[in-house]
């Protein structure tokens, strides 16, 4: 499940409200096609390397002061709180998909929801974990301009997962590399 949320700093924490569930993929309603569109230039085409600041992405389709949550488990069979807000998505646009990297900060992992109201809720800053990292693939690419394909990611099943070709996989580790060194651990 993915949300938007209004989002504000009150000294040591962050207060998130729930505005409305979303959808992150489809070439329609998905927010990450919505996103890109807004900044692909006339004449961009595959093999396409992009970059979505969520922050700054939904300033400029006039959402100041909100961001993308994904519920990571929302029908888990034990009840599971697990909230993830996106901060960074990066795409790899090529041969008609799209490997895609999320920089994203763990605000609950696996926490009894009975307990936090998902819907309007605060942490401290102290409590988030930042950073995480997670890979999809979409099934849609850049073409002359414009989103081109479905834009969905891939259904549930055992084999699923993201392949990526070693020049992908370096721009990747790359892009993770500069935000674990900003973090200086």
């Amino acid at each position: 499940m993915y949300a938007l949320y209004n989002k504000s700093l009150n000294e040591d924490s962050y207060n998130y409200i729930f505005e409305k569930h979303i959808s992150l993929f489809g070439c329609i309603k998905g927010y990450i096609p919505m996103l890109l569109k807004k900044q692909i230039k006339e004449n961009i085409s595959e093999p396409y390397r992009w970059h979505i600041n969520i922050n700054s992405a939904l300033m400029d389709i006039n959402k100041p002061g909100q961001t993308l949550i994904i519920n990571l488990k929302p029908n888990n069979t034990k009840p599971n709180l697990s909230l993830y807000e996106i901060i960074d998505i990066w795409g790899d646009s090529a041969f008609g998909w799209t490997p895609i990297m999320f920089y994203l900060k763990c605000i609950f992992d696996d926490k009894d929801p009975s307990k936090i109201n998902n819907q309007n809720f605060h942490i401290k800053l102290s409590d988030i974990i930042d950073p995480v990292f997670s890979m999809t693939y979409l099934s849609g690419t850049v073409l002359n301009g414009s989103i081109q394909g479905k834009w969905t990611a891939p259904a549930p099943s055992s084999t699923n997962s993201v392949l990526l070709w070693p020049d992908t996989f370096r721009y990747f580790i790359e892009i993770a590399n500069n935000i674990l060194n900003k973090r200086a651990y």
